[in-house]
């Protein structure tokens, strides 16, 4: 059995690889419309709702990365919509949507290294596939 080692998975904006990342997620959540009748002896029932996805992330700011730090300030500023895809070039597997940044932070402790995290909300549907 071959497992995918999490150092090939990355976050993609605008189709540039976020550089110096340490770690990235995604996480999604089929929110639930009750549906439970008091004739039915109070067994919980439901429907699937809508659907939010998000990306966190965290990183070490390099100045020199391609796309870092100063590039996720901005987008985060600026409150801009991007294209986002965790994509893992091992097994090819990727997930795409657009979204916003509503968070975003930086971080310098006394003799460490100085990290940024921050999470892209997807604004929308999400979608995934393999290449």
């Amino acid at each position: 059995m071959a497992v995918v080692i999490g150092n090939t998975i990355g976050i993609y904006v605008n189709n540039v690889l976020i550089g110096c990342l340490t770690s990235n997620s995604f996480s999604s959540t089929n929110e639930e419309i009750p549906t439970t009748c008091k004739d039915n002896n109070g067994a919980y029932q439901f429907r699937p709702g809508s659907n939010t996805a998000e990306m966190p992330f965290e990183g070490n700011f390099d100045p020199a990365s391609t796309y870092g730090l100063i590039d996720l300030l901005s987008v985060h500023k600026n409150r801009t919509r991007v294209g986002v895809k965790q994509y893992d070039t091992e097994s090819g597997l990727y997930i795409v949507g657009y979204a916003y940044m509503p968070t975003l932070e930086w971080t310098g402790g006394l003799n460490e290294a100085s990290v940024f995290t921050g999470t892209f909300k997807v604004d929308g549907e999400w979608d995934f596939g393999n290449t």
